[in-house]
């Protein structure tokens, strides 16, 4: 996405197990995302999936159902992330109707009326907003615009500085920085004492972070959550040759009010 190349969501008669190069009409290139980033998901059902679409594309999402044989949680997270959308693109509507085509399925009555068009307009979809934590959650990345581009106005206002920004800043000057929380992780050292390392990723790149022993005990819980969302980092700028990193004073989480 930095250097102008779209990122295409991963699509159920599209996508193969790992990232592919498109081509789109006018010639430009496109990244679609592979079946193997959706959380949870199998070399078993991978498989599944491609042979059934081998034989011909999947024409509904019920047809999709019906010969991918596949269990409800990666049904579930295949419809949350968007790779059914070319089929049916109302995601709660699909949701709702899993339970009862897998139970038609079971009982053998789930071909029936297979390629009739299904509307969801009595449901309506989850917002933007929604489905892209669901994204986010599911495929460890974000395909549509970068929730920190979203609230780049805000930011800037609030004095947090973007990847972008920090080439332009002197080692030791404080800052605040946020982003999409990336690859979390805490290693073994040989004084025994914990240091967390982590990225944060903006709408132009990656912010690498290092949070020591003394700020992990205040903060690790933001670190380690569950939940998803932008993390705000206040610390201080270290620069070592042309790498840029900050030493961690604080970690929250942002959530959507910080930005109103």
């Amino acid at each position: 996405r930095r250097r102008g190349i779209a990122l295409l969501p991963p699509d159920i008669n599209l996508s193969e197990a790992d990232f592919t190069v498109e081509t789109m009409d006018e010639g430009k290139e496109t990244i679609r995302v592979g079946l193997k980033q959706v959380k949870g998901i199998s070399t078993v059902a991978l498989d599944s999936i491609i042979s059934a679409r081998c034989q011909e594309p999947f024409h509904s999402a019920r047809d999709f159902v019906r010969r991918s044989s596949l269990p409800q949680d990666i049904l579930e997270n295949l419809v949350r992330c968007g790779a059914l959308d070319s089929l049916q693109e109302n995601r709660r509507y699909l949701l709702s109707r899993l339970p009862g085509w897998l139970e038609g399925h079971r009982a053998g009555t789930c071909g029936e009326k297979l390629l009739f068009a299904e509307s969801g307009e009595d449901i309506d979809d989850f917002s933007p907003e929604e489905k892209r934590v669901w994204e986010y959650n599911i495929l460890g990345l974000e395909i549509r615009e970068s929730r920190m581009a979203a609230w780049r106005k805000q930011l800037k206002a609030r004095g947090v500085y973007s990847s972008r920004d920090l080439k332009d800043i002197p080692s030791g000057a404080s800052v605040q920085v946020a982003g999409m929380l990336l690859h979390p992780h805490r290693p073994p050292t040989r004084s025994g004492r914990i240091t967390v390392f982590l990225s944060l990723e903006d709408e132009y790149g990656l912010i690498d972070v290092t949070v020591f022993e003394d700020v992990y005990i205040k903060y690790g819980s933001c670190i380690f959550s569950p939940q998803t969302g932008p993390l705000l980092v206040s610390g201080q700028l270290q620069r070592r040759g042309q790498g840029i990193s900050i030493i961690a004073k604080q970690v929250v989480k942002a959530g959507h009010k910080y930005f109103l």
